[in-house]
């Protein structure tokens, strides 16, 4: 039988079309844009987004298991998931990485930058500071007995039954240099002193008793 040329080139288009669309159908073979990939047989660099796992599995022909190690995927999800939805289903989860995961299964190298880990910052340890002019400063540790505590040393945190006692000087003669009513609360702290304007800063209290020590 004598084929007419003219349907000659149908009869070849036909068959082309049927033989594409035939392992379409089996899944043997799939084309995506300008790519076309033969899901017989993959490597990890051949997956796509639009990929099911079933065809990674058959593909890469690994058990499901490996493959759901790799990319750390729940053993209930569906082999029927696309990886491109496992994006979004997974949190961390990307095909790119599921392709270095099973390049390195298979033998192969990956060219993955390890994410370096978030510097932990240092917890700054907080330094007593001195208020100028005011002396808030915390108050010297109370002294052993028998020594005395130098003018120098008065901080504004002590009170004046303090600064009497420590610096061994009588606290009616502190009042009296200071100008202060005889009748002053002795636990009155010299900031407090200083907040309400009866005395100016703290080196006026240190000027007094280290006059009153005799320095």
């Amino acid at each position: 039988m004598r084929i007419n040329p003219f349907f000659m080139p149908i009869i070849l288009i036909v068959a082309l079309l049927g033989t594409t669309l035939t392992a379409q159908a089996l899944g043997m073979w799939s084309v995506s844009g300008k790519t076309s990939v033969n899901l017989e047989k993959l490597s990890p660099a051949d997956l796509k987004g639009w990929m099911t796992l079933q065809q990674v599995v058959d593909g890469l022909q690994l058990s499901k298991e490996q493959v759901y190690a790799a990319g750390k995927i729940p053993a209930d999800m569906p082999l029927t998931t696309p990886l491109k939805d496992l994006e979004e289903l997974i949190p961390g989860f990307e095909t790119s990485v599921l392709r270095d995961a099973l390049t390195a299964q298979l033998g192969g190298t990956t060219t993955t930058v390890a994410t370096p880990a978030p510097a932990i910052a240092a917890t700054p340890v907080a330094t007593p500071t001195h208020a100028a002019g005011t002396g808030t400063s915390v108050g010297p540790t109370p002294l052993p007995a028998g020594q005395v505590l130098p003018a120098n040393q008065i901080k504004g945190s002590m009170t004046l039954r303090a600064v009497s006692e420590q610096c061994a000087v009588p606290l009616a003669k502190i009042l009296e240099g200071l100008k202060l009513a005889a009748d002053t609360n002795p636990d009155t702290a010299i900031r407090d002193l200083i907040s309400q304007g009866k005395l100016t800063e703290v080196t006026q209290v240190q000027s007094v008793v280290a006059t009153l020590q005799g320095n």
